[in-house]
């Protein structure tokens, strides 16, 4: 399960776009209600408890880079309107 982490931070980090609708679709296909991140959150009732820190660590860490992300990508496509 954390591979998964990996590969989404990985796809993450990776993504760019100079297009508003693209950035909307893949803001909903990570944090959306049925997204990529809310189902590891929903997984992590399964998680073992000896894994459950490391676990959430590296969920919230994905969150928070991905929420980071698409403000500075947003930002980013403001200031090329401008």
């Amino acid at each position: 399960m954390i591979n998964k982490i990996d590969k989404l931070l990985q796809e993450a980090e990776s993504f760019v776009t100079d297009n508003k609708e693209k950035l909307e679709a893949f803001r909903i296909e990570m944090l959306g209600k049925k997204g990529k991140v809310t189902s590891l959150f929903a997984e992590f009732r399964n998680v073992p408890n000896e894994q459950k820190k490391e676990f959430g660590q590296k969920i919230n860490h994905l969150e928070n880079f991905i929420l980071d992300k698409i403000i500075f990508l947003k930002e980013e496509l403001e200031d090329k309107k401008e």
